[in-house]
């Protein structure tokens, strides 16, 4: 906004109020739950922090929120139809229509109009919106309050003429197929704007030419092919529209859905070779829709490895040692879970932090060998019953990635699978519901983007460690985060084990 020489602007500061399960909560542009969609917008608050200029209507200014150069001018005095979507604030704007907003954009663009987006909102917020619909028109900087002026819906459209207003529609009323394909004028729906003088003299020549028949039928037979073309081109836009919908449905669906079974400190080792026989058959003769993949004690290693058909079912160890070799009586490398025939290694398990005590430091070295030997790591993270009570859980999460994993590089980390187990839910009594499981995975994706960027973040697979079986793995399975599971105990036997498989086929 333009503030007179010497004066100061009045500040704002923005909150918005959310819902989950019954408890609201306030959210500033900071903290946000983009990616959270359990929290549901309720409201918007709007408090002073220091009153200052207050700018009038015709104070209304366009900035480039990455240059912060003025644009408004140069907008305004744009010749011809421009369109405005107006969105005071992206974080809680109905993206619900974003195709139609796509289509007019597309519109717009192949009729040389020019299409800007108008917001109050942070970089984080544009950035929110574009990965939500696919936006590639430019957003500019202008007011909240003087946004929320010119339009009440958000997001809403407002067509101009040479800088004048003379349509706006709200986002349950955008322009249809049928009126964009019509000329402008018809658009705005009996406002017609200045210098149109070619529009009162197709009227005249309409008048004039009302008795002669056959050219009233040539005109409308012309008409109508015109019409038909525009359609043709209507339904081609649409159908590159859904093309581009699915592509980035497919990008989503992209990363790799696991189900891992831990036997643990379970099964002779002619029993687990049995186990592992039924659980191949029952797989070979129906395919699953997900990686498979069973860890066993040391001892089944090499004995399963040489049942299993590894198209369809992997072969992991539930550990392995932070040393490369040497005398280190009981303990198995790397090297030799390699040899063995597995592919995959478990590491970071709660089990081995509480019982074994191992640190951050020395399940760092574990992945750093396991990598070199070209295993695949499934680490695991999760938080106890107290520091889930002192609400600490993210804290902790945090802390075991930052330890052990988040300094490998971008290449390395395509070996690392992520399995979240809740601890306080393991044997507790207590439940975890798969809102609790999607709330915590979302939180561990979106320090991986921040760590490696969000599309790495997208392609990374996140399991569920908790207590996971066939009655509620469709459920939990369903959630957008949660791509598989690390099974314990219903991981011993086969029926149970496929079970929980198949729910990547409902």
């Amino acid at each position: 906004m333009k503030v007179p020489e010497g004066a100061k602007q009045t500040k704002y500061k923005t909150t918005f109020v959310c819902v989950k399960n019954g408890v609201e909560k306030e959210f500033d542009e900071n903290n946000y739950p983009y990616n959270d969609t359990t929290w549901v917008f309720k409201d918007s608050r709007q408090e002073i922090l220091e009153q200052g200029y207050e700018p009038p209507i015709h104070d209304f200014s366009i900035t480039d929120g990455e240059t912060g150069e003025d644009l408004t001018q140069q907008i305004l005095d744009k010749k011809g139809y421009t369109f405005l979507l107006v969105a005071p604030y992206l974080e809680t704007a109905d993206d619900s229509n974003f195709d139609e907003i796509n289509h007019i954009y597309e519109y717009a663009k192949a009729n040389g109009y020019a299409f800007y987006g108008l917001t109050a909102s942070t970089e984080k917020g544009i950035g929110h919106w574009r990965d939500i619909t696919g936006a590639e028109y430019p957003f500019y900087i202008t007011d909240g309050i003087t946004l929320k002026t010119v339009i009440r819906s958000s997001p809403g459209l407002v067509l101009l003429y040479q800088g004048t207003i003379i349509n706006k529609w709200s986002q349950n009323d955008l322009p249809t197929a049928g009126r964009l394909n019509a000329p402008l004028s018809l658009i705005q729906e009996g406002h017609e704007p200045e210098n149109h003088t070619w529009m009162k003299i197709v009227l005249i020549i309409i008048c004039y030419i009302l008795p002669l028949i056959l050219l009233i039928i040539t005109d409308r037979i012309w008409a109508w092919t015109q019409w038909v073309k525009k359609r043709e081109e209507w339904v081609k836009q649409k159908e590159q529209s859904n093309r581009l919908y699915q592509l980035i449905k497919r990008k989503r669906q992209m990363r790799k859905k696991i189900v891992a079974g831990n036997w643990k400190m379970n099964e002779t080792l002619q029993e687990g070779i049995a186990l592992a026989k039924e659980i191949n058959e029952s797989l070979k003769a129906e395919k699953p829709n997900c990686d498979v993949v069973i860890c066993t004690p040391f001892i089944h290693l090499a004995s399963v490895a040489g049942v299993l058909d590894s198209g369809i079912v992997g072969l992991g160890a539930e550990n392995c040692a932070d040393k490369e070799k040497g005398a280190y009586t009981g303990e198995v490398s790397a090297a030799m879970v390699k040899s063995t025939g597995a592919q995959y290694v478990i590491l970071g398990h709660s089990e081995r932090r509480q019982y074994y005590g191992e640190t951050a430091e020395i399940l760092k070295e574990k992945v750093k060998l396991a990598l070199a030997n070209g295993l695949k790591v499934i680490f695991c993270c999760g938080e106890t019953l107290e520091e889930r009570e002192a609400e600490k859980q993210n804290e902790v999460v945090k802390a075991e990635l930052d330890g052990s994993v988040f300094n490998l590089t971008a290449e390395e980390w395509k070996s690392i699978i992520l399995a979240y187990e809740p601890i306080w839910a393991i044997g507790t009594g207590k439940t975890a519901t798969s809102d609790q499981a999607q709330e915590m995975l979302a939180y561990i994706r979106s320090i991986v983007a921040e760590k490696y960027g969000k599309e790495v973040a997208e392609e990374t697979s996140i399991l569920y460690g908790g207590s996971c079986k066939a009655s509620n793995a469709p459920e939990l399975f369903s959630k957008p985060d949660i791509d598989g599971g690390l099974i314990g105990g219903a991981s011993l036997k086969a029926a149970d084990f496929k079970g929980i498989i198949d729910a990547w086929k409902k």
